[in-house]
């Protein structure tokens, strides 16, 4: 029974360190750290333009900035790989092998959540000079999960479509409705908004059935939490129960996508 379960795990831990080392080949550690640069620039200068609270307005120009440039990188990242291996027949060659479709998703997954991780500590770390530390520390573990959504999502979008337009189309459209839906039901339930009006109550009514299906991205990686200290612990649950519910999902309908893929 040790044997089996070593041959299960193994494959996945030796996908993972590959895959972990393909972030290092590809220089992404480098392109963190200008992004990083980056985000201080932009920040120092929203300070200096700023009156008042200054290190308020730089904590929420630097969080947004971090927050949104992670996603970027790592979904374009997760698709660039996995659409170099599928042309190199990397894939295919992995597949020839013994090993478990099953195997190779999770050794993928957990390559690219260490990445994930990786980012969300280097940026955790700038935003302390930032920063409440408890703060900070909320942020970071909410952005890992965040990045772990969208990775999860870009794998099952590249096994449905296998084209990286394709993929990065429906990715970032579905993480912006995330982050938006809230936002958009509040106005379409506003006062200024026509009451019993068919075409109203339908979007209104659509948009809650995409409140349900989606995740509430937009309590996720908070900036007003660095700015005004106001993370807690029933964040912090909020976050790990819908980042490892939807982390689940996600990967049960690539899970079953990839298997019925003929490779």
């Amino acid at each position: 029974m040790i044997n089996n379960r070593f041959s299960t795990i193994q494959p996945i831990i030796t996908i993972a360190q590959i895959t972990t080392q393909e972030g290092v080949k590809t220089k992404l550690i480098p392109l963190v750290l200008v992004v990083l640069l980056f985000g201080v620039i932009i920040a120092s200068f929203a300070g200096t333009l700023s009156v008042v609270e200054a290190n308020e307005i730089q904590s929420a120009v630097i969080g947004s900035f971090l927050r949104f440039t992670g996603v970027l990188i790592i979904c374009l990242f997760v698709l660039n790989a996995q659409v170099r291996e599928l042309n190199d027949k990397g894939l295919d060659m992995v597949l020839a092998l013994p090993v478990p479709r099953s195997s190779y998703f999770f050794g993928k997954l957990l390559g690219f959540a260490v990445i994930a991780m990786l980012i969300s500590l280097l940026f955790s770390l700038t935003l302390l000079f930032y920063a409440r530390g408890d703060q900070v520390a909320l942020w970071g573990v909410s952005l890992f999960f965040e990045l772990l959504i969208v990775t999860t999502l870009s794998l099952l979008c590249l096994f449905t479509f296998n084209q990286l337009p394709a993929a990065f189309t429906t990715v970032f459209g579905i993480y912006l409705l995330s982050r938006a839906l809230t936002s958009l039901i509040l106005v379409g339930k506003g006062p200024i908004m026509p009451k019993f009006v068919i075409v109203n109550e339908l979007m209104n009514m659509a948009m809650a059935g995409l409140a349900f299906v989606l995740p509430a991205l937009d309590r996720f990686t908070n900036s007003a939490w660095l700015v005004y200290n106001t993370g807690s612990g029933d964040d912090l649950r909020f976050v790990l129960v819908q980042g490892l519910i939807y982390v689940t999902l996600l990967s049960a309908a690539a899970l079953l996508d990839f298997y019925r893929k003929n490779l």
